[in-house]
This record gives C-alpha cells, structure tokens and sequence, in this order.
C-alpha cells in the first residue's frame, strides 16, 4: 500500500530539500512504498490548507512554525514539525549587515528556541511574537517609528506584510540536520503504520482490470467513500464525482485528460467507474516577471519617502509618469500604484504606443483599453514617439476624458539628467518620479543588496550561503551597470548558482561579468542596425521618398495630415512627391 505525506512549506529552497532528503530516505528504506506531495503556501492560504486536508486522504502531515499548530487542529492524522535549530538562527543572523537596526517579529511556535538562542549567545534583539495579521501590522508600524531597518522572521506571511513597510527582509531558513530529522521521524511512524494489505491490493488489481478508477460509496452518499482503487486520490476523486453529478456531466477533465464517468447502482451501494478518454490540448500559459528580487533592491535603494509619495500620487486622479534609464524595472513600482488605486475594477494593462500605427489603433479602434473605463493603464514608448503624435495623443487624453476615467501611467525609458523626450502639456498634470540607476549607490547600499538577494536566492533554491568576500563586494560596486537592476539580480543569481560556496567570491562574479561582456559584444552594433534597416542600400533621396508614400498611404492620401505626421510644410510634401 502506498503512504502519501503531504508537506506545506513557506519557501521554495525548503521545498527542494524536503525533495532532496525524501530521496535520500526512500532510498534508505526501499521496503516502504512512499509519495510525498510538497506544497508552498503560509497562514495566508488556511482556507485552501484546510480543504485540502479535508478533502484528500494523507497517512502524514509535514511543516513547520505557525502552519504546523494550525494544521493540528484540522485533522486527526499526524503532523510532523520540520522546526528550524539554533544553528539556523545564528546563520541568518550573520548574514545581515546592520544587526544593530534588525528586529524579529515570528509566531510562538518558534518563540522559545529563539528566546533561547539570543540568550545563549548572548544577543539582544527587539523581538515582537504574533498570533494574527493585525498583530503583525501593529509590530510593523511599531518598529517602522522605532527607525529599525530589517526584520528578521520565521514565516512567509510575515515577509508578505512587508510590502507596506519596505523593511530589509530575512526569514529564518530550516538547515539540512532538522528537515533530515523531520523526514526520518516519518518513516519511522510509517514503518509502524505498515500492515497487511493482501486483501485490499487483491481487490484493487481486479478492479483496475476493467476500469481506471473505481469507487464505493453508501447508497447516493457521495461523500462517504467506502472503497477506491486508488487510496491517494481518494479526496480529488470524490470531489469532481460530486461536482460531475451535482451538473449532470458524465464527463471529467483533471490530470491533463478528459474522463469518461458511469455510475452504477446496487441495493447498498453506489459504485462509480471513471476511464481515460485521452489528453487535453496543451496550452502555453504567460509567465508573469517575479518581483521577489526587485522587492528588495528598491526596499533598499529608496527610502520611506520615496514609497510615502508614490502612494500619494497613486492615490491621486491624475496621471503619473516613471522615468529612468533601462533595467529598473518600472513595472514593479506600477504593481505598488495598482494596489493603492481607487475605483480599480480590472487588472493593470500595459500598452505599447512607439509609433504612429500604435497610436492610431488606440485611439481609433472602438475595442481599445482606451475606450473603457476604471483601468490602470502603463503607456511605454512615448519617448519614442515624434513630436506630432504625442499631441496627437496629449489631444486625445484630453478630448476624451481619459485620465479622469482611468489611472495613467507613463514609463519613460531613458537616464534621468538629461532632457526629457516628452514635453507633457500642463492640462495633464502629471506627477513625474526620476528613479536612480544603480551606478549611483555608495558600496554600502551594494553590501545590503547582496546579502537581501543572497538569503532570497537560499530561501528559494535550498543552496545555503553563509556570506560573501569583500573582493566580490568591491566588483559588485565598481561595476557600471548599463542595464541597471535587472542586469545586477541577473548578474547576482547566476554568479551564486554557480559558486561552490558557502562563501560567494570574487572569481565567481569575475567568470559571469567576463561572460556577459561576451554576449554584449556578440550583440549587433548600431552600424549593424542601421544596415539591417536599409538593405539595399538606398540613397538618402529614395529613403525619404519611400517614406512619404508610406505615410501618405496610412492617410488615405490626405496631404494635410501628412504633412502634419512628417512636420513639413504642404509645399515640401509636393516637392517630394514631385
């Protein structure tokens, strides 16, 4: 008979080594036949956690802190603390710069191993113990009057709350020795729990014979499972049983595959049989940009003032414009803005307007973002626009009511310094924040930004680092970064994918900035472009030529507008129609 574990965990890196060391002990007990199904999810998700145990049938249950107590009180079956040890806490400690600016804010569940931790080495930190969300919002404002800088915590809700605070984030991560322990604990309880099982794998091989699944249930009681085929999938099978009879379908789809359903009736019983049908077609699904790393580097690049005016501004009718070079992410800062927005009915949506073809569908296409209402709208290109269209555009904004009926952003790509490309005219209104490159960050903004991603990159892959050298310090910050913060996070994480460790150096950083120097000289030139762009090598007259006859075309051949689109005069345009 097959055991199944479930496991909830806070962060990925946990999960891969319960992955990890759940190898190790199968391998070490190959009598046992054991599935483990490994979810990530906090006291943020209790509603989901609860039906999830409710619903499915598990022999264990696996976690740790806050969501090991709240997991005890929702079944009966064994729960098994992963918990985090003295040596984890004194690690992460180590990795934070300014210890004297750190607070811990953490649930009881971990409350005395780390009051006995602090005391043992001697450290004296504020430390706040919570039980709800309010109170971790009341240890937040506390600490954010209190001029601490980084909390230092054992849950992931805890990190979550603190996108309102902006602190410097480091949750306590559970080393090797006490995730291997926890799962040791599990076998040993299901080597245990082992017993004969002749009789039912007898009776599920038969039934396998003719059907998939086959399931028992008291006489139209379908929530009572008497029997299955399969024990694991007792609860998910049930469940889109019920929902199928519920519409009145005899067809399932769960697995990637649709599934036939036949309910037959006895004098007792109900007896449910499901089979295959085939596969559904695979659909490719958008990956979303991960703010995890990018969540940090601004928590410490900009201070609170800088996130006290940008929620004004979001607060605000009127529009916004973010303004900085490549690589800043902007679309992070547009993320904070939508959740401050008033009157938001629908998600963000970004809108491209490089060009005149852009602008003209926008504004002319009845099935455009512009023509609905209660938007946050992103507007990138504008820049790049010529002169002409962007009042075009201004006029439309105006004309239409669109800043009023929606919330306007405008992401201007290009270093803040120098003269902006875009001359907004004063009837917008518009807020504009200049955000700073990363090249203007002192050496020890750099230090804090490498040990944020450091303890996010071990949370996230299982890879434990316990600091970095100064050599890999003094590259990091002496590095121009062209393309500002996504090129450092993707500089950083490369560089600590490949280290050895624990200790990240200076030759790792080294090896992946002479890699990337290589791929960026690999790039083509803006020679290259330009000759891409002119392939036959066409005179400057028959360039300008083309061009007019190509605008005119977009026209419907109204000389007026194009000359207007071009900024020429009428009379010039029939020169070079001439």
């Amino acid at each position: 008979m097959t055991a199944k574990i479930l496991c909830i965990v806070p962060y990925p890196g946990l999960k891969k080594k319960v992955a990890h060391f759940f190898t190790q002990m199968t391998n070490e007990n190959p009598e046992l036949d054991v599935k483990i199904k490994i979810e990530l999810a906090n006291l943020a998700n209790k509603r989901e956690l609860s039906n999830l145990v409710k619903n499915n049938y598990f022999d264990l249950l696996l976690s740790r802190g806050g969501t090991f107590d709240f997991l005890k009180d929702q079944t009966n079956v064994p729960v098994i603390d992963i918990g985090i040890s003295q040596y984890d806490i004194i690690r992460t400690i180590r990795n934070i710069p300014n210890i004297n600016k750190t607070a811990i804010v953490c649930y009881d569940a971990f409350n005395q191993t780390i009051t006995e931790t602090l005391a043992q080495f001697n450290l004296k930190m504020t430390k706040f113990v919570v039980k709800k969300k309010i109170d971790i919002n009341k240890a937040m404002s506390r600490l954010s009057t209190m001029g601490y800088d980084n909390i230092l915590c054992d849950s992931g809700i805890i990190l979550a709350s603190n996108n309102i605070y902006h602190f410097n984030s480091y949750l306590i991560e559970s080393g090797d020795e006490v995730v291997y322990q926890a799962l040791k604990t599990c076998f040993l309880l299901l080597k245990e729990k082992q017993r004969n099982t002749n009789y039912f794998n007898l009776l599920s091989e038969s039934l396998n014979a003719f059907h998939d699944y086959t399931l028992f249930f008291e006489k139209n009681n379908y929530f009572n499972v008497l029997f299955s085929t399969s024990k694991s999938k007792i609860g998910s099978l049930s469940q889109k049983i019920r929902k199928a009879i519920n519409e009145h379908k005899q067809i399932l789809t769960f697995e990637g595959c649709t599934w036939h359903m036949l309910v037959k009736q006895t004098e007792s019983f109900s007896i449910i049989t499901i089979d295959n049908l085939g596969k559904l077609d695979q659909q490719n699904q958008l990956m979303q940009y991960d703010f995890e790393y990018i969540s940090s580097i601004y928590s410490i690049c900009y201070d609170k003032h800088f996130f006290k005016l940008l929620d004004y501004y979001a607060a605000l009718t009127t529009p916004i414009s973010l303004i900085g070079a490549n690589g800043l992410v902007k679309e992070y800062l547009c993320s904070l803005i939508a959740h401050k927005t008033k009157n938001q009915e629908l998600p963000p949506v970004l809108l491209k307007l490089s060009n005149h073809e852009d602008l003209q569908k926008a504004t002319t296409d009845t099935n455009s973002i512009f023509f609905e209402n209660h938007r946050l709208i992103q507007l990138v290109g504008v820049e790049k626009m010529n002169q002409t269209d962007q009042l075009d555009l201004f006029d439309f904004i105006r004309k239409s009511n669109l800043a009023s009926r929606n919330k306007l952003i405008f992401l201007i790509d290009q270093p803040s310094g120098t003269k902006l490309n875009v001359n907004f005219p004063n009837f917008l209104n518009i807020n504009q924040l200049f955000l700073k490159p990363l090249s203007e960050m002192p050496y020890e903004v750099f230090s804090q930004l490498v040990h944020s991603i450091l303890n996010s990159f071990s949370l996230k892959t299982g890879k434990t680092f316990s600091g970095v050298s100064d050599t890999a310090l003094d590259q990091l910050s002496s590095y121009s970064w062209p393309h500002n913060y996504r090129e450092f996070i993707k500089v950083l994480t490369t560089a600590l994918a490949i280290s050895d460790g624990p200790i990240l150096k200076g030759k790792d950083i080294a090896n992946v900035l002479r890699q990337f120097a290589i791929v960026e000289k690999s790039k083509p030139s803006s020679f290259d472009k330009k000759n891409k762009s002119n392939p036959m090598n066409l005179t400057l007259h028959d360039i300008i030529v083309r061009e007019t006859k190509q605008a005119l075309k977009e026209n419907g051949g109204n000389k007026t507008k194009t000359a207007k689109q071009l900024d020429i005069s009428r009379a010039t345009l029939w020169r070079y129609l001439k």
